[in-house]
């Protein structure tokens, strides 16, 4: 017999830098990536910038972002950006990013500049056509050199050319102000359980067909309540329920396991409301513009962690109310750290599955305890005629 022989294990580095960077489904997670790493950086503000350039006698889609964060070190630069499964904020509670693959979105893309400044050195990096170099199975090569630092302040700046093949009808005002207000950290519901940290958080966005940056503030909207039925009536008359809202709020361990907290929001709301607040719903009835949605496709329960939305589960509330449809009627989130995502953040589909059975059980009791208490005020028919007629 011949001795024990250690055997490395390998990894094919180009083929997973590719699958990384396709693994991601909808090319506006580029900026919640962006964004998180912004926050990580422990920035106060980004700059999003979409526009139509000549490069090279082709117009292109070009990308530009911008922060004041910290700034990256030769080291980030070269590692946790253009390396994969890097990252500084593994095991830090205040950091969004674990995993080190987020980044590698930027690498649908034919060219790559970074610029980043920390308080004591500044970097340049090019990457040139790294998405047909990981198509030929060759890995993308970013250069890195030293530069004279170039602004008064820390901070990074990117510029992604010709990204997604330069597809840019995605790329409009209210459809990416919706998704970063919905899938972003910029979005967050922190603010509901008074987590004030980033509240002064600010993303100045400018996209195609705009005409100047506009300033969003950090958090989800919701809206205010409008529990008072009587009040509603004398207002709206038939349609008080389609003006009516309220909140329940719930901090909680789960039953089985104390040591998981989950955190949740859902807000009962009725049509005219949520249509008062978000303008990408479609008119009932139309089909209309394509970057609109209908109420159901985004309303319901959503699981989330870091307060970010990740995964729609209304079927976890098909017992609420009698109809189908009543899910629409909720706008709720569900927060747990515990969760475990995929590695384009997806899904939660990497989580323990005693978590998530007990989460489930969670969810489901306390959507029973709002059902009860439609009821119980008699809002309950009033309400479930919406979700029936009014989708």
């Amino acid at each position: 017999m011949g001795e024990w022989e250690y055997v490395p294990p390998s990894v094919n580095q180009e083929a997973e830098f590719w699958e990384i960077a396709n693994d991601f489904g909808d090319p506006l997670e580029i900026l919640r990536e962006a964004i998180s790493n912004a926050i990580d950086a422990k920035a106060s503000w980004v700059r999003i910038h979409f526009f139509v350039e000549e490069v090279e006698g082709a117009r292109i889609l070009v990308i530009e972002l911008e922060d004041n964060g910290v700034g990256m070190t030769h080291e980030v630069l070269a590692k946790d950006f253009w390396g994969l499964g890097f990252s500084r904020a593994r095991g830090d509670a205040e950091k969004i990013g674990e995993k080190g693959h987020g980044t590698k979105i930027y690498l649908r893309s034919e060219r790559i500049i970074v610029k980043t400044q920390t308080e004591s050195t500044a970097f340049e990096s090019i990457c040139e056509r790294p998405m047909r170099d990981l198509a030929n199975r060759q890995s993308h090569k970013p250069r890195i050199r030293e530069i004279p630092k170039y602004q008064d302040q820390p901070g990074t700046f990117i510029r992604i050319e010709d990204y997604n093949r330069s597809e840019r009808a995605t790329f409009v005002q209210e459809r990416v102000k919706d998704y970063l207000l919905w899938f972003t950290k910029l979005g967050s519901i922190e603010k509901i359980f008074d987590v004030h940290r980033l509240s002064n958080f600010k993303v100045f966005l400018k996209c195609l067909r705009a005409e100047s940056f506009e300033e969003i503030s950090f958090g989800h909207i919701f809206p205010e309540e409008t529990s008072d039925i009587e009040a509603l009536f004398e207002k709206h008359t038939t349609e008080a329920g389609e003006w009516f809202c309220k909140r329940y709020i719930q901090n909680e361990s789960l039953e089985e396991l104390p040591d998981v907290a989950v955190q949740a929001i859902i807000s009962v709301e009725g049509d005219r409301l949520k249509r008062s607040y978000n303008p990408m719903i479609k008119e009932r009835g139309r089909g209309g513009d394509t970057n609109k949605y209908k109420v159901a496709d985004r309303y319901g329960i959503w699981l989330c962690k870091d307060y970010i939305p990740i995964q729609q589960v209304n079927e976890w509330i098909s017992g609420f109310g009698s109809g189908s449809n009543a899910f629409v009627l909720l706008h709720g989130f569900i927060n747990c750290q515990t969760l475990k995502l995929t590695a384009n953040r997806g899904s939660i589909a990497n989580t323990d599955p005693k978590v998530t059975s007990e989460l489930q059980k969670a969810v489901g009791r306390l959507v029973a305890t709002i059902d009860k208490d439609l009821q119980n005020n008699g809002l309950y028919t009033l309400m479930q005629w919406q979700s029936e007629s009014r989708i």
